[in-house]
């Protein structure tokens, strides 16, 4: 049954993660029938350099974009009047559209929706994605010892329980987060509303097989190195220090060893870290590479890695790079305590899972004493990251409440 959908993000569609975690959704939903209406918060140097191409996409759909240029400055304030305009166009919409569902990409839409749902009664679906508040903690980004944040944290965990409570629907990323909400909230009952959708990927655009061959300078590269590779942001969560510690050990085993980085962060950030233990320049490339040309650059890589800080709240985070990297037949070095990356990896034969990050155990570490199904890895992607799956999920949800 097609319904009209009021979709609420806090992230940009011009964003990479909205070109690949938001928009790719939508699109396919419309497909099957959806109509939308998508409110999200735009940074002006992606929407400006994609704003073209996403119109482009959304011409002859169902699909209206409604879209704002996001706050930054000063902290808290800008947030708060960034969610005052959401609610006000949230609001207006509803009043003249009389949306089925409301749904909501994490928890500031989140509040949103959920209040939109008590004033015009519809279908309220808390599209989780993680603990968010505990990841602003963990990540330093909100210091409890501030009241400003502690007063900010406290608050947007009692909604938590609101939100999970009143939805009608939930999706968490992992079957980690699924079980640690039910931990966190014995009294609710959630099971039966909470369904797991990881981060999926285009396995059409991600895909070795019709890849072309592009770069004549990692073409070069590939012929004399084992390209070790990582791939998206470096900030917060991802451990760069333990990476290039690995990296340094394996090198002095094998010099062939390469490490490329396909980041939009500062090549002078790879390269100080670099420096500080010692690691020659000449042995690291850094790259920024555009989404949908990123399969073109991944080919290259031999072993893909990412190191992950494993706090509470990465049990509910699906890492979208090891979607992509298993999509395109490549062997993961990764480690535990990251929503439900190790069961994955080690259950379909995709790579190796560090269970501790130490000098011991890079030291004992060797590429040839570990095995890899490249077959088994690849159908496994589209077993459990295909895009269509979690359109085909998403589609669930909205017609019967849960996939």
């Amino acid at each position: 049954m097609a319904k009209q959908v009021l979709y609420l993000s806090y992230d940009g569609i011009t964003d990479a993660l909205g070109q690949s975690q938001i928009l790719p959704y939508v699109l396919g939903l419309e497909k099957l029938g959806h109509s939308f209406h998508m409110i999200s918060f735009e940074k002006k140097e992606t929407y400006f350099l994609f704003r073209a191409n996403i119109e482009q996409q959304l011409q002859g759909t169902k699909i209206t974009w409604h879209p704002f240029f996001y706050t930054k400055k000063p902290p808290v304030l800008s947030t708060l009047y960034d969610l005052k305009r959401m609610k006000k166009k949230a609001i207006a919409l509803q009043s003249q559209h009389h949306f089925d569902l409301i749904h909501c990409r994490s928890y500031l839409p989140g509040i949103i929706g959920l209040q939109l749902k008590n004033k015009m009664p519809c279908q309220f679906l808390f599209d989780m994605r993680g603990f968010w508040a505990d990841e602003r903690v963990e990540g330093k980004i909100w210091n409890l010892r501030n009241p400003i944040f502690a007063l900010i944290y406290n608050y947007i965990k009692r909604k938590e329980g609101i939100m999970l409570a009143q939805a009608d629907s939930i999706v968490s990323l992992t079957n980690a987060g699924k079980f640690a909400m039910n931990e966190l909230y014995p009294d609710l009952a959630l099971s039966s509303k909470i369904s797991v959708i990881p981060c999926c990927v285009d396995q059409q655009l991600f895909n070795q097989e019709t890849v072309l061959k592009t770069n004549n300078d990692l073409e070069t590269l590939k012929k004399d190195k084992i390209i070790l590779g990582y791939v998206g942001s470096l900030g917060t969560w991802y451990m760069l220090d333990e990476m290039l510690a690995f990296f340094k050990i394996q090198k002095l085993k094998n010099e062939k060893l390469h490490f490329l980085f396909l980041t939009k962060d500062a090549k002078e950030l790879v390269h100080t870290k670099a420096k500080e233990r010692q690691i020659a320049i000449e042995d690291i490339t850094v790259l920024s590479v555009p989404y949908q040309e990123m399969p073109s650059y991944i080919q290259y890589i031999d072993y893909a890695i990412f190191f992950i800080r494993p706090t509470f709240s990465k049990q509910a985070s699906s890492p979208i790079k090891q979607a992509e990297f298993m999509s395109m037949g490549i062997p993961i070095i990764c480690n535990a305590g990251v929503g439900d990356t190790k069961e994955i990896v080690l259950q379909n034969t995709a790579g190796y899972v560090f269970d501790e990050l130490s000098f011991t155990a890079f030291d004992e570490f060797n590429f040839k004493d570990h095995s890899f199904e490249k077959e088994k890895t690849m159908n496994a992607a589209t077993t459990i990251f295909s895009l269509q799956k979690g359109v085909e999920m998403y589609n669930t949800i909205y017609n019967n409440g849960h996939a």
